[in-house]
């Protein structure tokens, strides 16, 4: 189980406050449903308190207190429908009771609402490798990958997982691959394909931008030959953009080591 930003759950504890346990019957049943709406009118102290919710949670979390946390969870997303952590939090604690179906609920709004939150995909991919569902495991743990840093100790855990249910990491590098380049060359600062022989100053620093994020990328996967052309590409393009510079020593070192 991915948690939030706490270990291992310990035993539960038995002293909730009873303020909590009346909000802990008023919420549980309607939070274990999605709530959707299309956008929240939510006011800046709101978020913040909503927060505060999310960080006393994790604290009672921590310290076993699940019921408790539980409620902190679900007052949390109760101010700030927003606030995908505390889907994914509850999430957890869902798991951790075997109640799976509400589990796989709040990890699913919890996508829903940010995409790129990479730990609810990883639990996810660990529910359905639980109920014999590998397909959906495997689509899971592969989204893990790529929402994350490939070599991130949960990004390691789901090739991991991956691997037992028969997917390499040659496979896995290929899509990591293209979701990153789909990412870079859709977002606001580098568009389009690499164009070497462009003439025109503010094309070729932008392409020497995405030769350089994907040599960076191919680099921390150990694919060293393969940064080492995009980032001697870049520096072509750009020669006194010292970050390439670098990048291109920092692999040239890496490939000397490796081989």
């Amino acid at each position: 189980m991915y948690y939030s930003n706490t270990n291992n759950i310990p035993g539960m504890r038995k002293n909730t406050p009873s303020f909590l346990i009346a909000v802990y019957f008023l919420f549980v049943f309607s939070f274990a449903q999605p709530v959707f709406c299309e956008e929240w009118s939510v006011s800046s102290e709101t978020k913040k308190m909503a927060a505060d919710y999310r960080d006393k949670g994790l604290r009672h979390q921590k310290s076993g207190d699940t019921e408790t946390a539980l409620i902190y969870f679900q007052k949390a997303v109760e101010l700030d429908p927003s606030l995908a952590i505390a889907y994914n939090d509850a999430g957890v604690i869902y798991e951790s009771k075997g109640w799976y179906d509400r589990a796989k609920q709040a990890y699913g709004r919890a996508i829903e609402i940010d995409p790129d939150l990479p730990s609810p995909y990883y639990n996810l991919g660990s529910i359905y490798e639980k109920e014999g569902d590998f397909d959906k495991a495997i689509y899971y743990y592969k989204q893990r990958v790529i929402v994350g840093d490939w070599n991130d100790e949960w990004t390691m855990k789901a090739r991991q997982s991956l691997k037992g249910l028969g997917v390499d990491d040659p496979e896995l590098k290929q899509d990591f691959l293209d979701e990153h380049l789909a990412r870079l060359e859709a977002s606001g600062d580098i568009k389009g394909e690499p164009k070497g022989n462009d003439l025109n100053p503010k094309r070729r620093k932008r392409d020497a931008r995405l030769r350089l994020m994907r040599g960076k990328q191919l680099s921390s996967m150990g694919m060293y030959s393969e940064a080492l052309k995009e980032l001697g590409v870049a520096a072509v393009l750009d020669p006194k953009n010292k970050e390439i510079t670098k990048a291109l020593e920092e692999a040239q070192q890496k490939a000397l080591f490796n081989n």
